[in-house]
């Protein structure tokens, strides 16, 4: 909830600050970059409650933790400076929140208390908001030229129009 709460602060940010600079996706996409930096340097300042969304079979799970900030960390940043591969980054990032996912069902599933978090139905509430997630990396991503071409017209069908 902590993540959904700073993604609509920092969109919100975004678009206070640059409303002259860009359309929606593009004040979207600098506000996700901001909560995944914010995220990534949490693992971090506070690797505790990260370690205990891992199972116990998990190997070196405080080194993965660092990891994976490293990642969210640098992900954030690709949000903001890659603008030739923004398409990729936005997919890329969907495919690393999917791929923690599984993190965040085994809190759920097992009950896990997570210090800091409040536990019972809130670790349930969390697995669609990852799908929100996902969808708001790639749409913040899309491409605009997609959005806005306009369907290919075929000059023999306009030939019989005229």
């Amino acid at each position: 909830m902590q993540f959904l709460a700073i993604l609509i602060l920092s969109t919100a940010l975004a678009w206070l600050f640059g409303r002259n600079k860009g359309g929606w996706r593009d004040h979207a996409r600098r506000g996700l970059a901001f909560a995944m930096v914010f995220a990534g340097f949490s693992h971090f300042a506070r690797s505790e409650p990260f370690v205990q969304h891992l199972p116990d079979w998990v190997p070196a799970p405080e080194a993965l933790v660092y990891i994976t900030g490293a990642i969210e960390i640098a992900l954030g940043v690709a949000l903001l400076l890659a603008r030739t591969r923004r398409v990729a980054v936005g997919q890329l990032l969907a495919a690393y929140l999917v791929a923690v996912l599984p993190a965040n069902i085994y809190v759920a599933v097992a009950d896990v208390d997570i210090d800091g978090q409040p536990g019972g139905v809130h670790a349930w509430i969390r697995l669609p908001l990852q799908g929100l997630f996902i969808a708001w990396a790639l749409v913040s991503t899309a491409s605009e030229r997609a959005e806005h071409a306009s369907p290919a017209v075929d000059p023999a069908s306009e030939a019989l129009v005229a």
